[in-house]
């Protein structure tokens, strides 16, 4: 009786308060389970022992699924993955989503040059096989960036966050909780400090996609999936530099969309002949 009470409040709880629960349940997920999931593994060697905490490490990705089922069951989930195939948006999306950020990459490595880098070969960027492979398997994996965080984010957060907030103020709500959840990765070395106001940038690239594709997952997976494979790597001063340039070229650009779409960052209105996607978009 204790126990389904218990149950019954924290469901409660989650209801009211779903934004909070989201955010708590990733932060609380994230960071000390894949810190047990590898002092297991360290220890013991053995994946199985470690697997239990490191999937559980996956906190955008389970979170949004976990407090979707305390919101509505089995049908809330299934309109929270139903972001994953909302594809109808547009070939002129497709470009963007697969595109733009590649192409903000060569833009800062060409600036890095002009300013006095080697330039880097053909070879430094690898092969076309080696992309492509990377990028389906980013498209898939759990525990890498665009799939463990893009429907936790976008997909649970952002409507939620829009519907108290404009689209841009949401965002950069969004951004700075997607910054502090990096923070581990900035204080161990995983991520310099120059590329805090790169994720604040690259929040609102992909919450602009989000938005003014109705609401597509999908096209903003791609659009993290994308996102790394054309890095190169320079070598001391040059590489700050790069990295410098690279976060500029990225709050340049997003400043540009946020100048050109204004407070509503592309948010579009949902009608009555889009059910699927007001179904999916309506937040609980």
């Amino acid at each position: 009786m204790n126990r389904a009470m218990t149950m019954n409040r924290i469901t409660s709880s989650i209801r009211q308060y779903p934004l909070a629960a989201f955010f708590l349940l990733t932060f609380v997920l994230t960071t000390p389970m894949n810190l047990i999931a590898n002092q297991i593994y360290n220890a013991t060697q053995s994946i199985p022992l470690a697997l239990p905490f490191a999937i559980l490490s996956a906190g955008p990705l389970l979170s949004a699924i976990m407090v979707s089922a305390a919101l509505g069951g089995k049908s809330e989930v299934l309109a929270l993955l139903r972001k994953f195939v909302i594809w109808r948006v547009g070939w002129r999306w497709y470009v963007v989503a697969l595109l733009l950020l590649p192409a903000l990459h060569l833009v800062a490595i060409y600036l890095n040059v002009l300013l006095g880098a080697p330039a880097p070969g053909i070879a430094a960027f690898g092969s076309g096989s080696g992309m492509l492979g990377a990028f389906a398997l980013r498209l898939v994996n759990p525990w890498d960036g665009p799939m463990l965080e893009e429907l936790g984010w976008r997909g649970f957060a952002q409507p939620r966050l829009q519907k108290r907030y404009t689209p841009l103020t949401a965002n950069l709500i969004s951004g700075l909780l997607v910054t502090l959840w990096h923070l581990p990765l900035i204080l161990t070395g995983g991520y310099e400090w120059i590329y805090i106001p790169g994720t604040m940038a690259a929040t609102i690239l992909f919450g602009w996609v989000y938005n003014a594709t109705g609401g597509s997952v999908l096209l903003t997976l791609i659009m993290h999936a994308v996102e790394p494979l054309l890095a190169v790597s320079f070598s001391a001063a040059d590489e700050t530099r790069f990295m410098g340039l690279l976060v500029l070229v990225y709050v340049i650009t997003a400043a540009t969309v946020v100048l050109f779409t204004g407070k509503n960052l592309g948010r579009k209105e949902i009608t009555p002949t889009q059910p699927e996607l007001e179904s999916v978009i309506t937040p609980a």
